[in-house]
């Protein structure tokens, strides 16, 4: 090792800190468990461990993966059902709407459609906002 003697420099302010500063108090029996628990890490095999460890992680991701294919097909389908199902009703419901609405009745379709989209987006981030002021002082 290099080893290089402190300057006069380090050496005061060594002094210094030990002045200001106290040290830790630590438990009577410290030493006792440091030295078990070097004792015990000394029969560790560290380079079978972090195999372990890293086949461990490859397998998280491989589960977090799969579980995210199967999330982003779920979410698939339920958007084409909804559409589909939001397409049917709105087939269904258009002549009664042409009734009541005459020519405006496919605007009112395309507004409210629009209009429960951007609801079922802001509906959470809304409440807590509200939660946030209603918690305010």
């Amino acid at each position: 090792m290099n080893a290089r003697k402190p300057t006069e420099l380090e050496l005061a302010l060594d002094e210094a800190l030990g002045r200001a500063l106290r040290a830790p108090q630590v438990p009577h029996s410290f030493r006792a468990r440091l030295s078990a628990a070097v004792t015990r890490t000394a029969g560790i095999h560290w380079a079978a461990l972090r195999e372990q460890m890293e086949n461990e992680r490859r397998e998280q991701l491989r589960r977090l993966q799969r579980e995210y294919v199967r999330v982003r097909r779920s979410t698939i389908v339920t958007l084409l059902a909804a559409a589909f199902a939001a397409g049917a009703a709105a087939m269904l419901a258009m002549p009664w709407l042409r009734a009541h609405l005459g020519s405006y009745a496919p605007m009112a379709v395309a507004w409210s459609g629009a209009a429960l989209g951007l609801g079922m987006t802001f509906h959470e981030p809304l409440r807590a906002l509200l939660r946030r002021w209603s918690n305010a002082p």
